[in-house]
């Protein structure tokens, strides 16, 4: 891959390929009102025509991102009369394009800093990852460079980048795009930008640069094309073998429908769903429907898990005997570091054991067990089930983890899922044979093959076509005659967590009692199953697995807006568990029953309310960089601590051991830092401390 011409960098996207937050952002920042006006926003350009008489020059800019769009297609000089064209010109625009193709070329136009041209390439030079996959911090940090691009470029000027990305998050939040919650997540999370090099191929469009989509997709193909058209993009002109079963492909597209169909009017537009071979890892459904993107795999899209990953925090907490599903927890009302979490009903359970509280969904205890078992341990063994998104992410993950505080997309939710069915063996979810038979074929049609016309070259079709899928094994790994265990090559390196652990942690989340609530067809087969619903409702799951099949459900809507029908339990579970019970026709036993260390099964993690201090600025580990602009002693740090002692009201501050002020709980000290390495800590009136470490450059 090569630089233009004119030695820019330009990587055209299409709106799919757009994250909504980063379409949100801009709009947020550079034009509140550009859904109101119809190019020109009078009430701005009024303003700024009284200013700019009165000062007999370009004084103060009312452009809207109409009008900035026509002056990156015709660069001209700031002046009065240009305006005017400009102005018009926007009126004519906003004549033939919608709002949103509006915004998508701007984004493809605007310039990021360096040879950067367009948010394709700046999210992939700065972040490292393709737009699709940012952040909702992420998102506002790239809205913010066009202002500025170069003063402001996020690998050589970080703190002017992060004031800019803080700047553009309050808008939002003043705006109604994000909520609170939101809003001080993304304001926590560090900025982290680099120059990353560019991809030397086409991958950096992940499987979106799209090709033509053939009619009928719904007829052979049962929701499968996203996903296919991702391979074929991967592997251009061969013909795969897929792990795809028609009849269970079939069979989960026309619930997917038939489900999507019923929320269509709650502003519920997308779903995805996901069936493996739980033994074998061979996928055998993949689903993806949604409106206004038929060609975007969602199977592969990226999404806030909710409290999916819950069982997966318990789960490393019975293998490491922090506790066992018989530990008594409490939920009641707690806080980390100023942050208050409650559950969804806003009720506390009070004590509860642990295999309660994880069917439950109790939010408190799982945040306390994470606490003990350590975020990075858990991250960690995550990722080894194959949530691959975590360890790509930039992310300094908290105890925010156990609530939402991460992404994964539905094929690598249900590999590690699977993986929990399988005892911790790891196995890779497949799309295809690892080594199938290359060739060029026509379409032929049967199974579930397809055929397109590639690069318009109507003497050449290729296909995907499926073969029988491996017949999947009668039970999963541990149970004697009843289940062979999968392959390991005697390598225990396969094996992610130890059998009792996924043993005790999905006997927690299989109630029959809870299943037959849902799905009362699926109490007979043991599900275990788990869901998760987003913050401002945006995103609805389901995980539910058999020793036979792993299905994953994620419901949404591509424009990322809440909706109050997505809520996992009322949602996705349904279609998850009816599905669940559509493929398991024969009766399956428990999960094995695996008896805790008596040690263990005593303990109790019940911790009564405790006073704590915590210090909420700056965050631990953050990293401030001097401007060579200002006198040292004209910069700050802003110190503040939050106590939920009702006594203590003073806060004493020391420097690297050295006393520097005192502050009132909840206010801020201000310090003028010198570069290094330096040890922040705060002291209360009752003797209660709190230490970080932060760097200065």
């Amino acid at each position: 891959m090569f630089a233009a011409a004119d030695g820019q960098w330009r990587m055209p996207l299409q709106q799919v390929q757009i994250n909504p937050h980063l379409l949100h952002a801009i709009v947020a920042v550079e034009d509140s009102r550009y859904y109101e006006h119809q190019g020109i926003d009078w009430k701005s350009a009024i303003g700024a025509v009284i200013e700019d008489v009165r000062h007999l020059g370009i004084h103060r800019g009312a452009s809207t991102l109409t009008m900035q769009l026509h002056r990156l297609r015709e660069p001209r000089r700031r002046t009065f009369w240009n305006k005017i064209e400009q102005a018009i010109r926007a009126r004519q625009i906003e004549r033939i394009q919608t709002k949103q193709q509006i915004l998508v070329e701007y984004l493809n136009r605007a310039p990021f800093g360096g040879n950067l041209v367009g948010a394709g390439a700046a999210s992939l030079r700065y972040v490292g990852r393709p737009c699709s996959n940012l952040s909702l911090a992420e998102s506002a940090l790239l809205a913010g460079l066009p202002q500025a691009p170069n003063r402001l470029r996020p690998d050589r000027y970080p703190t002017p980048a992060k004031a800019r990305r803080d700047h553009v998050l309050a808008r939002m939040l003043a705006c109604g795009m994000i909520d609170k919650h939101q809003f001080d997540e993304a304001i926590a999370e560090p900025v982290s930008a680099a120059w990353h090099p560019l991809p030397q191929d086409e991958s950096w469009a992940h499987g979106q640069e799209y090709l033509p989509v053939p009619p009928n997709d719904g007829a052979p193909c049962a929701g499968a094309l996203p996903t296919l058209l991702r391979l074929a993009n991967a592997h251009s002109g061969q013909t795969i073998s897929t792990t795809i079963d028609s009849s269970i492909q079939q069979q989960a597209f026309r619930l997917a429908q038939q489900h999507l169909a019923k929320l269509h009017t709650s502003n519920v537009n997308a779903i995805a769903v996901v069936v493996l071979d739980t033994a074998s890892a061979n996928c055998l459904a993949a689903v993806s429907i949604s409106d206004g993107a038929k060609d975007l795999d969602l199977t592969a899209c990226a999404r806030s898990t909710g409290s999916t990953l819950k069982p997966f925090i318990y789960a490393a907490a019975f293998e490491a005997g922090v506790c066992t599903p018989q530990t008594v927890l409490d939920d009641s009302p707690a806080s980390w570091a100023g942050y208050a979490p409650a559950d969804y009903d806003r009720k506390f359970r009070g004590q509860l054991t642990a295999a309660e509280a994880l069917a439950e969904s109790r939010n408190i205890p799982a945040m306390r067990v994470l606490a003990d078992v350590g975020v990075q341990h858990t991250v960690g063994l995550m990722e080894a089930a194959g949530l691959k998104t975590l360890a790509r992410s930039s992310r300094n993950y908290g105890l925010s983890l156990a609530i939402g505080g991460a992404n994964a997309t539905p094929m690598e939710l249900a590999q590690a899922y699977a993986t929990l069915a399988r005892g911790g063996i790891v196995l890779s979810a497949k799309l295809f044979d690892e080594k199938p038979n290359f060739s060029l074929s026509r379409y032929s049609g049967g199974g579930l093959g397809w055929g397109f016309t590639q690069g318009g070259e109507s003497s050449q079709s290729y296909a995907i076509q499926n073969e029988p899928p491996p017949q999947p094994s009668p039970g999963v790994p541990g149970e004697g005659e009843r289940g062979a265990p999968a392959p390991t090559d005697g390598n225990d390196s396969l094996r992610c967590l130890d059998e009792s652990a996924c043993w005790q942690t999905l006997s927690a989340i299989s109630g029959v009692d809870r299943t037959a609530a849902v799905c009362p067809e699926a109490a007979r087969t043991f599900v275990a199953w788990k869901t998760g619903t987003s913050s401002g409702h945006r995103d609805a799951w389901c995980a539910a697995v058999t020793r036979h099949h792993t299905v994953v459900v994620w419901m949404g809507n591509i424009g990322d807006e809440g909706s109050e029908a997505l809520v996992g339990q009322e949602s996705a579970a349904p279609l998850a568990l009816q599905l669940i019970a559509a493929l398991d026709r024969t009766s399956n036993q428990p999960w094995p029953i695996v008896s805790s260390r008596p040690e263990v099964a005593t303990a109790r993690m019940t911790r009564p309310p405790v006073e704590q201090l915590t210090i909420v600025s700056p965050h631990p580990g953050e990293q401030f960089v001097l401007s060579d602009d200002l006198p040292v002693s004209k910069q700050r740090v802003m110190l503040r601590a939050v106590t939920t002692s009702s006594q203590a009201r003073r806060i004493w501050w020391f420097v690297d051991q050295s006393p520097i002020g005192q502050s009132s709980a909840g206010q801020s000290l201000g310090w003028s830092p010198t570069p290094g390495s330096h040890t922040i800590r705060a002291v209360d009136e009752n003797g209660k401390a709190a230490t970080i470490r932060i760097v200065v450059r």
